[in-house]
C-alpha cells in the first residue's frame, strides 16, 4: 500500500447522469497519463516553456517515500480525460488545514460533460471528510470561462490577494543571503 492509498480510501464514483464517467484515486500506473495531461494543461495555459515535470518527478511527488500531493483521475469510458492534483495547506487564523487544488484539467473535447464539476465536487467532499477549513485554488485572470464556472458553483475569487512566487536564480540567491540585482 502506498502512502497515498493510506490517506484516502479507494473508491470509484459513477454518476447516473454521466454513466461513462469514473473518478478514482490515481495509482502509480497512472503516472504517464497524469504527466501527459499536465503537459496538455501547460499548453492550454500558454506555459509550456516553463514545463519541466517528468514522469519520474510526477511518480516521486505522488507515490515516493514522502508524497507531496494526491491526485484524482477522471476517466470517460475507461480513458483518462482529466485529473485534479491537490495537497494540504494550513490556515493559522482558522487553526486547521485546508485542501489546496494545484491543478484541475479536463481535455477540451470532454469539457461541458460535467467532468470538471465532478472532480471539484469530489474534492469538496474530501475537504469536508478531512475537516478542512478551506478549499482553495488559483485561476489565471484571463481564464474567464473557469472564473465563471467557479463563481457559479459558489466560490469567491479573492480580489485582494496576489500569488507571490520565487523560483530559480532568485530563490537560490535569496536562500544564500545575496542581494537581488538592482532593477
Amino acid at each position: 500500500m502506498t502512502a497515498d492509498a493510506s490517506r484516502q480510501p479507494q473508491r470509484r464514483l459513477s454518476f447516473s447522469a454521466l454513466m461513462s464517467l469514473t473518478l478514482r484515486t490515481a495509482t502509480p500506473n497512472d503516472v504517464d497519463a497524469i504527466h501527459g495531461l499536465m503537459r496538455e494543461l501547460a499548453v492550454f495555459e500558454k506555459l509550456l516553456d516553463i514545463f519541466e515535470a517528468t514522469p519520474q518527478s510526477v511518480h516521486e511527488a505522488l507515490f515516493g517515500d514522502a508524497p507531496a500531493a494526491e491526485c484524482l483521475m477522471a476517466e470517460w469510458d475507461g480513458k483518462a480525460v482529466g485529473y485534479a492534483l491537490y495537497f494540504h495547506n494550513f490556515s493559522t487564523f482558522l487553526g486547521r488545514r485546508g485542501l489546496y487544488l494545484e491543478d484541475v484539467y479536463v481535455q477540451s473535447a470532454m469539457r461541458g460533460n460535467g467532468v470538471g464539476q465532478a472532480l471539484m465536487r469530489q474534492l469538496a467532499r474530501i475537504a469536508v471528510e478531512r475537516n478542512c477549513a478551506r478549499f482553495e485554488w488559483t485561476v489565471l485572470d484571463w481564464n474567464q470561462p473557469a472564473i465563471d464556472f467557479y463563481t457559479s458553483q459558489g466560490a469567491t475569487v479573492l480580489p485582494d490577494w496576489r500569488v507571490v512566487r520565487m523560483t530559480g536564480e532568485a530563490l537560490n540567491r535569496f536562500a544564500k543571503g545575496n542581494e537581488a540585482p538592482a532593477t
